[in-house]
């Protein structure tokens, strides 16, 4: 993933891309929103990125990581809207994601009544601290892998003749 000729900037912007919208609970619009960022990134800021990485790594977000950080996100919320307490329990939040048999635009409308602000304001820290941190690491290991590429090539290994 990290073998890519263009700079190591590019490749971290990418992986950021996927970080960021990963983290954040938007499943089904995800794809959508990266995208979006890469094309507004590329064409206004002429700030061009790995589509690749950002479709790879917005799968920090999958069908086993999505129950927790979804949890995560929603205590947080709470916490940042001052709602905490018992409300921030699992089971509160379980029983929330139980809403009988209503029909279905019902039930989600019901859903997003109750942990939709928690749910996007309490991603949002996860979504920003993720995106950076991610393009730190990633910029590192693309600058490491060609540092020791390159030493290799200059001690005679790999060298062409």
């Amino acid at each position: 993933m990290f073998r890519s000729p263009h700079s190591p900037e590019y490749t971290a912007r990418g992986v950021a891309n996927g970080v960021f919208w990963g983290l954040t609970p938007t499943i089904g619009l995800q794809t959508l929103e990266l995208i979006v960022t890469w094309f507004v990134a590329r064409k206004l800021f002429r700030k061009d990125s790995s589509l690749l990485q950002a479709f790879v790594w917005v799968w920090i977000n999958n069908p086993l990581t999505v129950v927790p950080m979804y949890y995560t996100f929603y205590v947080t919320g709470l916490w940042m809207t001052g709602e905490g307490g018992e409300s921030a329990s699992y089971a509160a939040f379980s029983a929330l994601l139980h809403t009988g048999d209503a029909p279905w635009i019902t039930r989600a409308i019901a859903l997003m009544a109750d942990v939709g602000v928690p749910l996007l304001l309490g991603c949002v820290p996860y979504a920003i601290v993720g995106g950076v941190a991610s393009y730190v690491w990633a910029r590192a290991v693309v600058e490491r892998r060609r540092e020791r590429r390159n030493s290799t090539r200059v001690a005679g290994f790999g060298a062409e003749e």
